[in-house]
């Protein structure tokens, strides 16, 4: 497969993601960071190992390194992924006082994903992702939406 090819094939995937996770009626949570004296979790492929010995299934996994991966367990999804480059979003992420439904950030999600708020559905089974980084590396956990 050629790079460009890849870079495509990465780039839709991505927008499909995340089409999914800004669905109408998903909210966001953001947890503490964890750093530890040692990096406890230094990579998505590690992370991914880890939550596969804890009975998850991995459904996607994608990049060489690995930068973003779901994986799930019964009615519960884990979404694991490497800071984005961009400052703007990895600035929000890493600020433990964001808002994570911030509508000034969700509209420059969807503009960076080349996506608009009328391309959304609603979800029809509303997630709340909870968010928490370890070690740079980002684990969104979701439960559905009360």
């Amino acid at each position: 497969m050629s790079d460009v090819t890849q870079q495509t094939s990465i780039s839709i995937t991505l927008k499909a993601a995340c089409r999914y996770v800004m669905e109408k009626g998903n909210r966001f949570d953001c947890g503490p960071a964890y750093k530890g004296d040692s990096r406890v979790l230094s990579s998505v492929r590690q992370t991914v190992r880890w939550y596969k010995g804890m009975g998850y299934t991995k459904l996607l996994e994608f990049g060489e390194p690995p930068v973003y991966a779901v994986l799930d367990r019964g009615h519960r999804e884990v979404h694991i992924f490497q800071p984005p480059p961009d400052p703007t979003i990895r600035a929000w992420l890493e600020n433990d006082k964001a808002m994570l439904n911030d509508p000034a950030m969700r509209t420059y999600l969807l503009q960076k994903s080349g996506l608009d708020e009328c391309d959304l559905p609603v979800a029809s089974k509303p997630r709340y992702f909870h968010v928490n980084e370890v070690d740079n590396v980002f684990i969104a956990t979701t439960d559905e939406a009360q």
